[in-house]
């Protein structure tokens, strides 16, 4: 590495358009750590550009060396692909297969994370995120999908939850996830988040035995891979959307249907976290012919 070294000499002038002299110039031996060293050498094979900041502190010299690891790459619908749905407590992440069926599911807990330090909570998600970029490595998965840097909650919330989300860093962990995925050689998309909460909880929570936010993370995968979530039969029906209507757009008048009703039956003492999606159309003195 060479850097450079301003003289000291007041009579010396230095300046855009003043040429340095070789003498004020001195080569160091630079030592990149053993874990960066492929993905600068890869990052350098590609001759794409980076960045280098030199810092002299304490006798020493200090290279910060950084560049995109954004990639070009396209969805491929051919393999299968992972959706992760972030959440204070819990990221959860479903596998889904290239025709959009379930294939598996895992979630990785955290409970403490808006409790503690930010210090405290910038190391859990480091963790976090190794824990599941190397899962997701183990089965296999080449491309992943997570909803855009917009922290969504698809229900009503309460006290407890809004007093929790407001010490969630959500945009630490999305940045975090993304690197170590793109570091680990997996392509990451981002899809709209719009009622992927309620279309895992309609559609699929119940099929394939998953958690609420499990099920939300299919949804994420499957709106990656390019299908449309229609509402089931016996639902649409009841709902009756004029002819034509968006998908999404019937979907959001069954999310004001849940919340309102959710709202309603919190009140009146009535409500329970088992519930299904007929218990609250049923509540809403909705039925399900």
């Amino acid at each position: 590495m060479n850097v450079y070294l301003p003289p000291k000499d007041e009579d010396i002038k230095l300046g855009r358009g003043i040429p340095r002299r070789e003498e004020d110039w001195i080569t160091l031996p630079l030592s990149i750590p053993v874990p960066y060293v492929k993905y600068l050498a890869e990052h350098l094979a590609t001759g794409r550009p980076y960045t280098v900041q030199v810092i002299h502190k304490k006798n020493r010299f200090f290279c910060h060396i950084s560049f995109s690891l954004e990639d070009a790459r396209e969805v491929d619908r051919s393999l299968k692909m992972a959706g992760i749905d972030l959440n204070p407590q819990v990221i959860s992440v479903t596998i889904v297969h290239p025709n959009g069926n379930y294939l598996a599911s895992r979630n990785f807990p955290c409970p403490d994370l808006p409790y503690v330090s930010h210090e405290k909570r910038l190391h859990i998600i480091g963790n976090l995120c190794r824990e599941v970029a190397g899962w997701l490595k183990e089965q296999g998965v080449a491309q992943v999908a997570l909803e855009e840097l917009f922290f969504n909650q698809d229900h009503d919330t309460n006290r407890f939850f809004n007093r929790m989300s407001h010490n969630f860093s959500h945009k630490a962990m999305f940045t975090s996830l993304v690197i170590r995925l793109r570091k680990e050689g997996i392509a990451v998309f981002t899809v709209a988040p719009k009622f992927t909460s309620l279309i895992g909880f309609a559609k699929y929570k119940d099929t394939y035995g998953l958690a609420v936010h499990q099920a939300a993370a299919l949804v994420i995968a499957r709106r990656a891979l390019g299908y449309k979530e229609k509402l089931p039969r016996e639902i649409k029906k009841l709902l009756a959307p004029k002819e034509g209507q968006p998908h999404l757009s019937t979907w959001g008048k069954l999310f004001g249907i849940v919340k309102t009703t959710r709202q309603k039956a919190r009140k009146n003492g009535d409500y329970k976290k088992s519930w299904t999606i007929e218990n609250y159309l049923t509540y809403a003195k909705l039925k399900i012919v």
